[in-house]
């Protein structure tokens, strides 16, 4: 379950990962917004036009995964970056963090950012599958999608009991570890320097400047990040054969797309999760692929495109990739009558 098997290693895999380049320091300062009593969400924008596009974070949980993106995307239009609960700048949720919870966040952060025209979400891996959700929830409101890599109900071979067993336990074993850190930072007892050696979340190798660094160091040393990743794995993932809580949530709220704009990212290079035989990862690629190719299906102008060269992170490894498809659908976009180019 490559999504969640990822959220600790991720961490100490970006530590090793080539720089890339540095984010507008505009983007990484707090500017939180009241999307309930007494809690806040930050939520950031830069450049102009219309649609606007919001990017939705992966696993990962910060914005440093589309630093090649952002700037030829805000050259485009309005671009947002925001944190979900308990990632970066935001408070942590007061409820369990579902497709439900999210997408209500989200919704709601919008309209008090006062970001009310219809957007084009941008989500990579369990990002996408929310970009998804608000899709199917909120329609009149989503002008474009544009899905790296992403998740979607379903998307889990019927494994073989032994499978489905060594796969929990690598599910669980990854959510104990969230849970360690987490207690750490609630003790102060996370430090920078041992991050790695409790297999915590890293500072990503390109937050090198004073801004990039508060906002990296904020994220990886307080216990919220920990908790909020850890009730979305298990809320995301199921103990058995049925679909998780929020993979039954979206499959709830599917619909047809009509004709929204639609591209669907999918890697080429599958990753092997540590449990997996050989031919258990062939049959989880092959079936990774044909849910994405299902996903793009939902609109009649959907399509799935099948990214060279690239694993699970395309904007990192082929951002040009992920811009072609922005611009793409945008234009689209514009076409229908939704939004206008940037004033220079």
């Amino acid at each position: 379950m490559r999504l969640m098997n990822m959220l600790v290693a991720v961490g100490l895999a970006a530590s090793g990962e080539p720089a890339s380049p540095h984010l507008d320091p505009r983007l990484l300062t707090p500017h939180r917004v009241e999307v309930e009593l007494g809690r806040r969400l930050n939520i950031r924008c830069t450049g102009s036009g219309s649609p606007t596009i919001v990017f939705e974070q992966g696993g990962e949980g910060m914005i440093f995964n589309w630093a090649k993106v952002l700037p030829a995307a805000a050259a485009l239009t309005r671009v947002c970056v925001y944190d979900r609960g308990g990632f970066g700048w935001s408070d942590p949720p007061r409820y369990p963090v579902t497709a439900l919870s999210v997408t209500d966040d989200l919704h709601e952060l919008l309209s008090r950012a006062d970001v009310r025209d219809p957007i084009i979400l941008v989500g990579h891996s369990i990002g996408g599958f929310y970009a998804t959700m608000y899709a199917d929830r909120f329609p009149d409101q989503v002008a474009g999608l544009v899905l790296v890599d992403p998740g979607f109900s379903g998307q889990d071979p019927d494994w073989r009991a032994g499978a489905r067993v060594r796969q929990q336990a690598d599910m669980r074993r990854g959510e104990a570890s969230l849970l360690r850190c987490a207690e750490l930072a609630r003790i102060g007892q996370l430090t920078e320097t041992n991050l790695a050696a409790n297999h915590c979340f890293a500072v990503p190798a390109n937050a090198t400047t004073p801004a990039e660094r508060r906002y990296a160091l904020n994220a990886v040393l307080r216990p919220y990040w920990y908790l909020a990743e850890q009730s979305q794995s298990t809320n995301y993932a199921s103990g058995d054969a049925a679909l998780g809580v929020s993979q039954q949530q979206e499959r709830d709220a599917a619909r047809s797309f009509g004709d929204l704009p639609l591209i669907v990212l999918s890697d080429d290079q599958f990753a092997t999760d540590a449990w997996s035989a050989p031919v258990e990862t062939a049959i989880a690629a092959q079936h990774w692929r044909e849910g994405h190719a299902a996903l793009a299906r939902r609109s009649s102008r959907g399509r799935m495109e099948v990214v060279q060269g690239a694993g699970h992170f395309i904007q990192r490894d082929r951002a040009e990739a992920v811009i072609a498809a922005i611009q793409e659908v945008l234009s689209a976009a514009r076409s229908k009558g939704t939004g206008a180019p940037s004033v220079p």
